[in-house]
């Protein structure tokens, strides 16, 4: 009887973390920043699926990485071209202005951890409402710099394995004075935790 209370506990620990929310929405939704594959979101949702959560400005990320057939995430071999989302093509998520752009900082042997920067290569945009974030970029792909206009669905670079990650995978966040928000993305419903599978 204790083992099936204890089960329907973390059971309905997972579905309320999977569906938290943090009461703030993006003023518009965003375009989800990747094309042509198969996206799993492997950090996001409440705290126990995301490890973000602590931080406030980041509480609504996700981490993103690619799959391919039965949720492989490799290729082979273990350098960071061998996973699937390492090199992928990386999309303006909304109109902007960037506010910060880093290309030069080495990507990282995957499984190996080097913390600072935290966001190794990465495009940060103003959008007038909110902060957008993405980070983790492979190095001599950041087309942008600081100052620079951008439009939803420009080219800004391609992922990498730079920075606070020990496997290749893009972070997203969306910060408005100093607080994550929760993420929208045009054509994407429901909940964005870890787990969940994309198609784009």
């Amino acid at each position: 009887m204790t083992g099936v209370v204890l089960l329907g506990g973390v059971a309905g620990y997972l579905v309320w973390a999977r569906r938290r929310r943090w009461g703030a929405e993006l003023s518009a939704p965003l375009r989800f920043p990747l094309r042509d594959g198969t996206w799993l979101i492997a950090q996001g949702g409440g705290p126990g699926l995301n490890h973000h959560t602590p931080h406030p400005e980041q509480r609504g990320a996700i981490d993103v990485v690619g799959v391919g057939a039965r949720g492989a995430r490799l290729r082979s071999g273990a350098s960071p071209d061998a996973y699937l989302i390492y090199g992928a093509k990386l999309y303006a998520p909304r109109d902007g202005d960037v506010v910060s752009a880093a290309d030069d900082y080495a990507d990282q042997v995957p499984g190996t951890i080097r913390y600072d920067p935290p966001c190794g290569n990465h495009v940060f945009i103003d959008t007038g409402s909110e902060l957008v974030k993405l980070a983790h970029l492979q190095p001599g792909t950041v087309t942008v710099t600081t100052g620079d206009r951008v439009r939803v669905g420009q080219l800004l670079g391609e992922v990498g394995n730079s920075g606070d990650t020990t496997e290749p995978h893009l972070h997203l966040h969306a910060e408005r004075d100093g607080l994550g928000l929760d993420l929208r993305f045009t054509g994407i419903t429901g909940t964005l935790h870890r787990g969940r599978t994309l198609r784009t």
